[in-house]
């Protein structure tokens, strides 16, 4: 039977049907369908008898096809499928499977309107030829893809099984190849690679073919092929072609043979491997002759080694591969040895790989084609790098098409300048690569596509042909060139899309800003009347003309309307830069403060006003001031002003302008700027303003600005309640907001907890699902505090660093400082704070006297009291806000440190009205400390109240047990009994 290829066919066929694994039935199916050289019984086509037995071989040669097709789907290497699946439907277009197949490649490698056009071929061919409809198979499989039900997808494509476990090395220890990159979703392409080496090491020489553009990840790949097989016994010999001309030829060949002779000497192939293992070699007289004994010595040399260890060869970036290197690697073919060569390469740059890869065809290669990351492989991979939220993540991957070395190039922008320039420049690294791309193409193409790239990611053919500087004919062609040189494709009829975000950013950043405005203004010319106000903003602004305002005033509304207030600010930033006239510009200003304030960016929206007022003064015009004072309508979870300052400039302005008659709706919301400029301050005008505000207010906004000042002043939560009330009656989430953050802190400070939870949770959700980044960075800090009272210090460290990142990113004015404060709260809860004298002092530089008495502990920590009596000299009275418990207690543990009776009668003095409060500072929503009481006792022991310090302790006790706290409560207890 081996000798008949119709029965050697017949047998492949039937042991591929009956294999599981995906791969092995590929390979029997290619073996089967290799024995085909011409139709079945050519010779006797005439024959009678043949026609039957002629037809049947056809039928199973197509089933063969179909199955191989099928096989490699399941292998889960669709994208490697596609042109064959494609052939199918092109050498049998009335075979429905050959559709079925063809459409599910596609959707499966991510190209789901290609997988409909296909279908839609299909039902056409099928009406034409045969008056049918597709039949149940089709018709279900369209329906899928337009439901996006995947589930068919995966029963069709299903993952591909994780890699078998790495066996123990057969040889003695030593090091394994670096892998230098992070390696994420290359699983299943290192498990076919494994297993090509498996079967190289039982069967004889296999070869694999590794491709994709610039940046896939090959070169990480093959890294960690060669770890894997290098723990697994084998000796790997790498080499990678050189992109420099000045490099010796056959470069990589050199780097892996010497790698091979490092393990085995070449003995008696010394002499015609001179040329690769030494730099001197000889010249042979005849370079014919002498190619072909170094290439036999190179390969007879490997499998010498071979026959006692399997050798794998790595030739990485063959497409930079010199002609010498490509003869060599020509030399495996028809070699019997375990031997496993792996060669990488960019196929958009293989013009000179062409004779050697049809070469290699005939040893059957296993092809890898590197798709690029899903959106979980880029998350894990930015990780890598720096710490990025969801959004951040799912821009980039949208951004660089799941290319490692994009992502990768990305994170590493994002780490160095934060999310704002990572998702809008391309890193320089890959520049480079893209430019080389680009050189390939017409200059005239290439202008084309810098217009398209100004347009956008996706453009319109028709915007393209009207903003264009040339005629239809000349964009049609320089568009078809870049779809063909793969920088475009086609998502839709009359629409093109870059491959990728850094394609297009790679296109705009060699364009000069003059070229790029002129290109902006050309087409928002072309998309007047299109009504795409976003797209007519963003060209408008670019272009720097008037009528950008507009526009941008009309985006920005559209993203306020879905709270995307991040980018209404973004959008009026662009209208104040465009704008005319003073009245315009600050009521233009006023809208981007408020946008500034909801989209958190507390210390940018002060700014803001700054701007404004200050440019209403040079003007002389009080009205414009008073607007730009009274633009400021929404809330700030904290104060908006940095810590334990006033900007006596801002104060005074507001005092002259309430000298004035005014509306009285004027008269509320300036008296509101001004008390919230004073509030903390222990100024008595403060809560008169905040009255006569409210008294003005008919409005529920200035009715809700009032009330929050009376909330900050009196601490009621009957007010708090009203707060709330007014933002859900009138939807005004801002100030619901608010009144649940003001209401977990009067909670906090009457010992209440669980209202203080609960109201902090309703808090976040509310923050969360409204975009408040800076009211969510309270809540959670709030939570990092609760952690913190409970004793989970590692939660509550991981809890503040979170909210510390939301914070910055916003722009908050409470960013600075604040996070080392808070790891210095934990450092000195847990008693280690003398450990970290450095960073104390870097804290107390920054934030100045309110850390003196955290200083003087670090000092005394280390035995340095001297310095923290001269450290807690220089601190100053402590301010009578919601700092004042955490600030007194640690004035008070400073004093007892060090032993200082006078010092400590004062704090006394100062604690005893909060002896039944809560933890200290847990007002705050910040910070907090061990419950007042507790310190109090202390002071009391130091003081010799040895009765008071003993009802101190036990008040502690019973604070601490209400708040979770058992580790303070038992502490408290055995100073009660000491």
């Amino acid at each position: 039977p081996e000798s008949v290829d119709a029965w050697r066919f017949e047998e492949l066929l039937d042991r591929a049907r009956a294999v599981t694994d995906p791969r092995a039935a590929r390979a029997r199916l290619a073996e089967a369908l290799g024995l085909w050289r011409g139709p079945a019984f050519a010779e006797v086509a005439d024959e009678p008898w043949a026609a039957a037995e002629t037809a049947r071989l056809n039928e199973s040669r197509l089933v063969a096809a179909e199955l191989h097709v099928a096989a490699g789907l399941r292998a889960g290497d669709p994208a490697a499928v596609v042109a064959e699946a494609e052939r199918l439907t092109r050498d049998e277009p009335l075979r429905e499977e050959g559709w079925r197949l063809h459409a599910l490649a596609l959707w499966s490698s991510g190209r789901q309107a290609d997988a409909l056009a296909t279908l839609r071929r299909a039902r056409s061919v099928l009406a034409d030829e045969l008056g049918l409809d597709p039949g149940p198979d089709l018709t279900a499989l369209e329906e899928a893809i337009l439901a996006q039900r995947t589930e068919l997808l995966r029963e069709s494509v299903p993952p591909p099984p994780p890699p078998p476990p790495a066996s123990a090395p057969s040889t003695p220890a030593r090091s394994s190849p670096t892998v230098r990159a992070p390696f994420v979703g290359r699983k299943a392409q290192l498990s076919a690679l494994v297993t090509a080496a498996d079967e190289a090491a039982a069967d004889g020489t296999r070869i694999a073919l590794v491709t994709g553009e610039a940046g896939l990840g090959k070169s990480t790949l093959l890294d960690h092929l060669a770890a894997r097989l290098d723990r697994d016994g084998w000796l790997v010999a790498a080499g990678r072609c050189p992109e420099i001309d000045s490099a010796p030829p056959a470069w990589a060949w050199a780097e892996a043979l010497r790698a091979v002779a490092a393990a085995r000497s070449p003995g008696r192939f010394a002499a015609d491997l001179a040329p690769l293992l030494t730099d001197t070699g000889p010249a042979d007289a005849d370079a014919t002759a002498g190619r072909f004994r170094l290439r036999r010595a190179v390969w007879k040399w490997l499998a010498a080694v071979a026959a006692e260890r399997p050798v794998a060869v790595v030739l990485d970036d063959l497409h930079w591969a010199d002609a010498a290197t490509l003869e060599l690697l020509g030399g495996c073919l028809g070699l019997r040895a375990p031997i496993l060569v792996v060669a990488a390469y960019r196929a958009d740059e293989s013009a000179r790989l062409t004779e050697t890869l049809a070469a290699l065809a005939r040893a059957r290669p296993l092809r890898l084609a590197l798709p690029g990351l899903d959106t979980e492989a880029v998350a894990e991979l930015v990780r890598t790098e720096c710490e990025a939220d969801e959004e951040t993540i799912a821009g980039i991957a949208e951004r660089t098409g799941g290319n490692p070395f994009y992502v990768r190039e990305s994170a590493r922008l994002l780490n160095g300048e934060g999310a704002l320039v990572a998702l809008s420049e391309v890193p320089e690294g890959v520049r480079d690569v893209l430019r080389r791309r680009l050189a390939r193409l017409p200059e005239g193409g290439v202008s084309v596509l810098r217009l398209a790239a100004v347009a956008g990611r996706e453009s319109s053919v028709d915007v393209l042909v009207k903003a264009a500087d040339t005629d239809e004919d000349g964009v049609l062609d320089a568009l078809d060139a870049g779809v063909i040189s793969g920088l475009l494709d086609e998502p839709g009829p009359g629409v093109v899309r870059f491959v990728h975000a850094l394609v297009r950013d790679t296109l705009v950043a060699d364009l000069s800003r003059l070229r790029a405005a002129r290109m902006h203004a050309r087409i928002a010319s072309a998309l007047e009347g299109t009504g795409d106000i976003a797209a007519l903003a963003h060209h408008y602004a670019r272009a720097g003309s008037p009528k950008a305002v507009r526009y941008c005033v009309q985006a920005a509304e559209l993203a306020e309307a879905r709270y995307a207030h991040d980018v209404a600010a973004c959008l009026l930033a662009d209208a104040v830069a465009n704008s005319t006239g003073p009245d315009e510009r600050v009521d233009l200003l006023g809208r981007l403060l408020r946008a500034q304030i909801r989209a958190g960016a507390v210390a940018a929206a002060r700014e803001t006003r700054r701007e404004a007022v200050e440019y209403a003064e040079s003007l002389g015009r009080d009205d414009l001031m008073i607007a730009a004072f009274t633009a400021w309508t929404e809330p700030t979870p904290w104060q908006a002003r940095t810590y334990g300052t006033v900007d006596r400039p801002v104060v005074d302005r507001l005092g002259r302008l309430l000298k004035r008659e005014l509306p009285p709706p004027v008269r509320s919301r300036l008296l509101t700027a001004y008390a919230t400029e004073l509030v903390g301050e222990d100024d008595p005008t403060v809560l008169e303003a905040a009255r006569e505000a409210l008294g003005l207010a008919a409005d529920p906004r200035l009715r809700a600005a009032a009330l929050e000042i009376l909330v900050d002043v009196r601490g009621d939560p009957a007010l708090c309640r009203e707060l709330v009330r007014i933002g859900v009656e009138h939807d005004l989430p801002v100030y619901r907001v608010s009144g649940l953050l003001s209401h977990a802190a009067l909670a906090a400070g009457a010992n209440d907890p669980a209202t203080m939870r609960r109201m902090i949770t309703d808090a976040l959700d509310l923050a969360r699902a409204y975009r408040m980044p800076e009211a969510t960075a309270v809540a959670e800090i709030t939570l990092a505090t609760l952690a913190l009272i409970e004793g989970r210090l590692a939660d509550a460290e991981r809890l503040y660093l979170k909210a510390d990142e939301g914070m910055r990113r916003a722009g908050s004015v409470h960013a600075t400082g604040f996070l080392a404060l808070a790891r210095m709260t934990i450092r000195l809860n847990d008693g280690t704070l003398g450990a970290h004298l450095d960073e104390v002092r870097a804290l107390h530089a920054e934030l100045g006297p309110m850390t003196c008495d955290l200083l003087a502990l670090a000092l005394h920590a280390n035995g340095l009291d001297a310095e923290a009596r001269e450290v807690r000299a220089s601190s100053g009275p402590i301010r009578p806000d919601f700092f004042f418990t955490f600030l007194t207690t640690l004035r008070a543990m400073a004093a007892v440190a060090l032993d200082d009776r006078e010092a400590a009668e004062e704090v006394y003095a100062a604690l005893l009205p909060h002896r039944d409060g809560p933890p200290a500072g847990a007002a705050s929503l910040a910070v907090a400390l061990r419950p007042v009481a507790h310190t109090l006792g202390e002071l009391a022991v130091l003081l010799g109240r040895h009765r008071e310090a003993a009802a101190h302790f036990a008040e502690a006790a019973a604070v601490a047990e209400r708040w979770n706290a058992p580790h303070w409560a038992g502490e408290a207890r055995s100073r009660t009994t000491a």
